[in-house]
């Protein structure tokens, strides 16, 4: 059977300009932001620009655009381009013309299928097998998982954890009742690993909580949008997932499935302990009548 979500070239959760850009992207001026946020608005089109139009359609000057090169670590705007083209021809979604739009005529449904059907493609064929197996070893391996996420995210955190704690021990949701990040991160290690989701509206804080994991050597697994900025530098994975949609309110058809990935490839990987874990649990759920 044909695995959907395979890909054999470099993964998009990797790719040289985004990710240069998002450990930068602190420092660079005002005016190199705008060059910034253009391009990771629009990876896809970087190719199609000189230099000179890519200044105009920033609204800043060339010589900008030439610190703004240098900053991002590039050794020249040719380069820079030339890296976009080659991200756009072996069919990166973060690089390709995105997004489906509704055309305000036909069947409302079918209009909506489609849509939904994009987003669901394009974060599927964003993965690499060898990576899903990579993330899949060290959230089993963990020992202590963590799920974060704020507003909206931490459904989905809430979601996926749900899922893991049928055959792992060891799960925690973040933020808990009542308590502080700080105060349920204390203990974490370079042992476990945090799979933080941070779609579109984040909060600020975010950025400083992920920060501080990081600087303590603490495994985070990313899940984001491509509205991302600099949290992928604290990331040691990072799977990008389209939310947009031509209807209102963010689509999360795409990010479900990956999480639902996420868990069956653990799942497999977790063995007979995991198999053993859960049956125990559905026993006990057998014994006390828990379900209709």
């Amino acid at each position: 059977m044909t695995k959907t979500y395979k890909k054999t070239s470099e993964s998009c959760s990797h790719n040289t300009i985004v990710d240069a850009l998002h450990r930068s992207y602190q420092d660079f001026s005002k005016q190199e932001k705008k060059v910034a946020d253009f391009i990771l608005d629009a990876p896809g089109e970087l190719g199609l620009y000189s230099a000179s139009e890519l200044a105009e359609r920033a609204d800043v000057s060339k010589a900008t655009i030439t610190r703004f090169v240098r900053r991002a670590q590039f050794s020249s705007y040719e380069e820079l381009r030339l890296t976009a083209r080659g991200l756009r021809s072996w069919g990166s979604p973060l690089f390709q013309t995105e997004a489906a739009r509704s055309s305000g005529v036909g069947d409302f449904l079918s209009d909506f299928l489609e849509a939904e059907m994009c987003n669901l493609t394009q974060a599927l064929n964003c993965l690499v097998e060898t990576e899903i197996d990579e993330m899949a070893n060290a959230l089993i391996a963990a020992r202590n998982l963590v799920f974060m996420g704020f507003r909206n995210s931490h459904f989905l955190a809430s979601y996926a954890r749900n899922q893991f704690l049928q055959f792992r021990s060891g799960t925690r949701i973040l933020p808990g009742t009542g308590e502080t990040i700080t105060e349920s991160t204390a203990d974490l290690t370079s042992e476990d690993v945090v799979l933080v989701i941070g779609l579109r509206r984040r909060l600020t804080s975010l950025k400083s909580e992920m920060q501080a994991l990081h600087h303590r050597g603490v495994p985070i697994l990313l899940i984001t949008d491509p509205s991302a900025r600099v949290m992928p530098a604290f990331a040691r994975w990072t799977l990008t997932c389209p939310v947009d949609s031509p209807f209102l309110f963010d689509s999360y058809s795409g990010v479900l499935s990956v999480l639902r990935i996420l868990t069956y490839k653990s799942f497999q990987k977790s063995g007979k302990q995991g198999r053993t874990y859960m049956e125990a649990i559905e026993a006990r759920h057998a014994e006390t009548g828990a379900f209709e």
